[in-house]
């Protein structure tokens, strides 16, 4: 007998996953649709209560992943006694990649999984294909990095298949939320408040204009100077880590640390001293974000 196929929404919350959610929930129906949230611990509490409430309004199934060997983003520091970067991104992998990966091989349907990628969010992402295999690159010969869990998706893409579709990929950021207001729902709040981006709160990729929302809000700022502070404490005095890289602000700004990287507060004060006022929903310029194989978890 031939195996059911699952339709999959991977919903972190932001706009270009909520416009996916409900546009499937259209085409086929919500009782036929899964939204998985990978939680990160790292989550603003806005988030976490529109992931509910929309899965709430629209009927469907909402699965929640966390990573149960890591204690979410302030456990994952704080074993890397690190923060991530441009060039090591785990909390992308270990929080949200290896969490969906394990919950797709546990599948035993076929999956259609949706994500919210659009081609206008940056040139890398304007290469992408419309529609994919979810692990196409575990059999490119070309792909050379190391793959997780290997072994066990090739052997469970013997008997399953897991295809990508990503339905408002040629969508600008206004059509989505044109498409959101239309079905009678409001995009995540943060929006309202500035935030680009709503995945991670806030992300060590967050803009400026976004880390002022952090800035104002006592206990979102507190929470990241606590881990600061943390990983800091399980460091030699003199190498200290910082939740940004080096040239988030200007240098001179930065007088704590001796490897000229900025603290939190020193990010979050300076933002302060600047009056402009955060863009409503962003806006479709590049930037720099979680990016890797499995995309579509953060937005």
């Amino acid at each position: 007998m031939d195996r059911k196929v699952k339709i999959v929404v991977q919903f972190s919350g932001g706009k270009d996953s909520q416009a996916c959610l409900i546009k499937a929930c259209n085409d086929y129906g919500s009782e036929n649709i899964t939204a998985v949230f990978c939680d990160t611990g790292w989550e603003h509490e806005e988030t976490y209560d529109h992931v509910h409430k929309i899965a709430e309004m629209l009927g469907v199934n909402l699965v929640i992943l966390r990573n149960s060997k890591v204690d979410g983003m302030v456990g994952l520091c704080t074993r890397m006694k690190w923060f991530p970067d441009t060039s090591n991104r785990m909390c992308t992998v270990k929080l949200k990649v290896e969490p969906m990966i394990d919950w797709v091989l546990s599948q035993e349907e076929h999956l259609i999984i949706i994500q919210g990628i659009r081609a206008k969010e940056s040139a890398e992402r304007a290469l992408y294909d419309v529609e994919c295999s979810y692990f196409r690159d575990y059999f490119n010969n070309e792909y050379k990095g190391k793959l997780y869990r290997k072994r066990d998706v090739k052997k469970w893409c013997e008997t399953h298949d897991a295809s990508v579709l990503r339905p408002i990929f040629k969508w600008t950021g206004q059509e989505v939320i044109d498409y959101i207001l239309a079905n009678g729902q409001r995009p995540n709040s943060l929006y309202l408040k500035g935030a680009s981006r709503v995945g991670c709160f806030p992300c060590i990729f967050a803009r400026l204009n976004e880390i002022k929302i952090v800035a104002r809000d006592e206990k979102y700022r507190q929470r990241v100077i606590n881990l600061e502070n943390t990983i800091n404490s399980l460091r030699d005095k003199g190498n200290e880590a910082s939740f940004f890289n080096k040239g988030k602000i200007p240098k001179r700004f930065c007088l704590i640390n001796d490897n000229g990287a900025p603290t939190f507060s020193e990010v979050a004060d300076y933002v302060l001293r600047e009056e402009s006022q955060p863009s409503l929903f962003g806006n479709d310029e590049p930037e720099l974000s979680c990016m890797s194989l499995y995309h579509g978890l953060c937005e």
